[in-house]
């Protein structure tokens, strides 16, 4: 895991797509985007799990939104899970959905920022919310 970019280098990634300063994405940009914002939410789940319970990096995706509710609370869980959905649907293409607009990639960046930072902040004493 070491290899990998940080969630902040993920940002800034994203970022210079959002911002037109990477060009050679051609008409993918909005696509990588999101793949990108749904990476850095990922990493910032993993990196909570190997904080306080690294036995749930290995499990699915869905298997970590659903106990992380015991451990961020159910408000913050909910709301991963949805930026996660919605990530998860724009990266994918399908001939009869327009991508992402730029007003939401920009929306779901900030979200996603502000869930890594509370993500972050937890630490190992389970949330009974």
């Amino acid at each position: 895991m070491a290899d990998r970019p940080s969630v902040q280098e993920r940002f800034s990634a994203a970022d210079g797509l959002l911002d037109g300063s990477v060009s050679d994405a051609g008409g993918l940009w909005s696509r990588a985007t999101a793949w990108i914002l749904r990476l850095a939410l990922e990493q910032s789940v993993d990196e909570l799990w190997l904080r306080v319970a690294p036995e749930l990096v290995r499990c699915p995706m869905r298997a970590q939104l659903l106990a992380l509710r015991f451990f961020a609370g159910r408000q913050t869980a909910a709301q991963v899970a949805t930026i996660w959905s919605a990530l998860s649907r724009a990266a994918h293409h399908h001939d009869y959905e327009l991508a992402p607009s730029v007003t939401e990639l920009r929306r779901w960046r900030e979200q996603t920022a502000r869930l890594a930072g509370d993500l972050d902040a937890l630490r190992a004493d389970p949330v009974a919310r």
